[in-house]
């Protein structure tokens, strides 16, 4: 988790104290970042321990709740990152969605992207539309909130925020509607 925050700060998927992330242990309990975490600079010691059926401890992050919902729904889901990436925060404000056919690598990684209302960070209401978002796919753009990636692992969700954040700037740049030769 310390790695994978780091990674996503320095490629400027999130900044300062954004965004979170979370992974299932195996024996059951949720580890996820604490509350206002600069994620560029955690420590292993700093991550809060949830259980799956519990209502998250203090100091566990604002999206908590969310993370445990699509853990309860979605028991091959192990690992969740939930990130700002600029483009896709941009071509959300546009009304749009990034396409994964327009890269091999969406395809494979992200095949399907769902989209969730722009609802409270931290509700209920959230982590219900979350949770029902990643039953259906392995990446969700959160409308005025940024993404939502699962993952076997934060590797793999790392993955798909950055190829979520490469199709969008795709997109942007004009080229997501060229027709392929």
């Amino acid at each position: 988790m310390v790695a994978v925050g780091s990674a996503l700060s320095r490629r400027g998927l999130i900044g300062g104290r954004e965004g979170n992330l979370s992974c299932r242990l195996e024996d059951g309990v949720i580890l996820v970042t604490p509350r206002g975490a600069y994620k560029g600079r955690m420590s292993g010691s700093d991550m809060v321990r949830c259980a799956p059926f519990q209502p998250p401890p203090p100091g566990a992050s604002s999206e908590a709740k969310a993370h445990l919902e699509v853990y309860r729904r979605c028991p091959e889901v192990r690992a969740l990152i939930h990130a700002h990436p600029p483009a896709v925060l941009a071509l959300s404000a546009l009304g749009r969605v990034p396409s994964p056919d327009i890269l091999l690598e969406g395809k494979a990684l992200v095949p399907r992207i769902e989209l969730v209302p722009a609802i409270t960070a931290g509700s209920s209401e959230l982590a219900d539309a979350c949770g029902r978002a990643i039953q259906l796919a392995p990446a969700a753009i959160l409308l005025e909130h940024g993404a939502l990636c699962a993952g076997e692992d934060l590797w793999q969700a790392l993955d798909r925020v950055e190829v979520l954040e490469l199709l969008a700037s795709i997109d942007l740049a004009g080229a997501g509607s060229v027709v392929p030769i």
